[in-house]
């Protein structure tokens, strides 16, 4: 994706952004352009049909195949293999405008780009693993999964018991993933798997409490041993899709191990710190989709002898879901404004997660106490926001592990 010279703050207005608080400082011509793509697609494509998906607990592959064809997956893949060579910016515009219309779509999108970008961030020099799998999963047509949580790890995600016990030359994986999104649609093919290696003692395990270090895995779905199991009940983010994944002794070959053994999950920290960027952006586009629902909600109604938002305690909670979406907006793309710079962030995207998803937990109970009953049934769009929102302080860590990494941070002995 070409990049183009930052534009001068006065001559950064943009449609898009007058209404939405706007971020000049932070995007360039070629965002926007983006970001008027992914408006336009998500208002002829994703929004009609949204609440009936969500209702339904329906992930719809038509729809999947679209955003492949838009480009939302490879985004920040290499070009040469596929991909659209861009910033984080740019990922984080594609998670806001989807989550303001369909957080499940958003989820999905966020999900195969993250492990797409891992894949070939842990595969680096092995070109022919690349060119076989990245090509197709940039366009969606193999889907990778990210295989990290646990049943028993929850927020202590280093705390792995599946294990890879080494067999000649090859592997022997056993375990359990939970949660895993991606894993059951029909493009699903591979995981990225985290699970424990070696049986000695380092200096690295010491200091992460003993542990046996953690090795990250290329691990077909379709290999023997490997079972996908039955698609969760979710409260939100229903039309996305979610499984756990058993491994009952997978057989590997050597090289399906990816980068240096007993580094993988470091690595994977390590890189994906960045990741909790488009989770605070898709927190910002959900808050907004809040914001819209409520405007058109207040637009057509009247309450004693008025309008219904010209009631001054009406107003003001507009005015609030408006202050909580534009807060996390600028401490979303602060942050990847910085990492697109090359800057640390690991200040930022704890903030911004923090921040934003909290935001948008706020603002969806504040747009289904205004509109009351309608607010409560399930065609409503602030109903399904309600429903989405609430996985926001859980996923890519919760509130608690991005406070306790902010503590850290001010030299607390947390």
């Amino acid at each position: 994706m070409t990049q183009t010279t930052e534009r001068p703050v006065d001559q950064a207005s943009d449609a898009l952004l007058e209404e939405d608080y706007g971020v000049p400082w932070a995007l360039e011509d070629h965002h926007l352009e983006w970001q008027r793509a992914m408006r336009d697609f998500c208002t002829r494509e994703v929004a009609p049909g949204a609440a009936e998906r969500s209702i339904e607990g329906r992930f719809d592959a038509d729809l999947a195949r679209a955003a492949g064809r838009l480009g939302a997956y490879g985004l920040l893949a290499p070009e040469r293999f596929g991909g659209g060579g861009a910033d984080l910016r740019t990922l984080c515009l594609a998670a806001e405008e989807l989550a303001r219309v369909d957080s499940s779509l958003a989820v999905t999108v966020h999900v195969q780009a993250i492990s797409v970008a891992l894949l070939a961030h842990l595969a680096q020099g092995r070109d022919d693993l690349l060119d076989e799998v990245l090509p197709s999963a940039c366009t969606g047509e193999t889907f990778v999964s990210f295989g990290l949580t646990e049943p028993t790890g929850g927020s202590d995600a280093g705390n792995i018991a599946t294990t890879a016990r080494r067999d000649g030359d090859g592997w022997v994986l056993n375990g359990a993933k939970q949660f895993i999104t991606n894993s059951g649609t029909p493009f699903s093919r591979y995981v990225i798997l985290f699970a424990a290696t070696g049986d000695a003692v380092t200096p690295a395990t010491v200091a992460a409490r003993g542990r046996r270090p953690v090795s990250a895995f290329l691990v077909p779905l379709d290999a023997p041993g490997v079972t996908v199991g039955g698609t969760y009940a979710k409260m939100g983010w229903r039309a996305s899709d979610t499984h756990p994944l058993f491994f009952d002794e997978v057989r590997l070959p050597a090289d399906a191990l990816l980068g240096e053994e007993g580094r993988g999950y470091r690595e994977a920290l390590g890189f994906l710190t960045w990741a909790r960027l488009p989770i605070a952006a898709m927190s910002t586009g959900l808050a907004l989709g809040c914001l819209d629902d409520v405007r058109r909600f207040v637009a057509d109604r009247t309450s004693f002898g008025a309008p219904l938002g010209g009631h001054q305690g009406v107003a003001f909670q507009l005015a609030d879901i408006a202050a909580l979406a534009s807060t996390a907006r600028v401490m979303t793309y602060d942050g990847a404004w910085k990492y697109d710079r090359g800057m640390p962030i690991a200040k930022e995207a704890a903030t911004a997660k923090l921040v934003a998803s909290e935001a948008a937990n706020k603002a969806a109970y504040i747009a289904t106490q205004l509109e009351g009953g309608y607010g409560f049934v399930q065609e409503s769009a602030a109903t399904r926001h309600y429903q989405d929102a609430r996985i926001l302080t859980i996923g890519e860590g919760t509130s608690e592990v991005q406070r306790l990494l902010l503590a850290r941070g001010l030299g607390l002995p947390v």
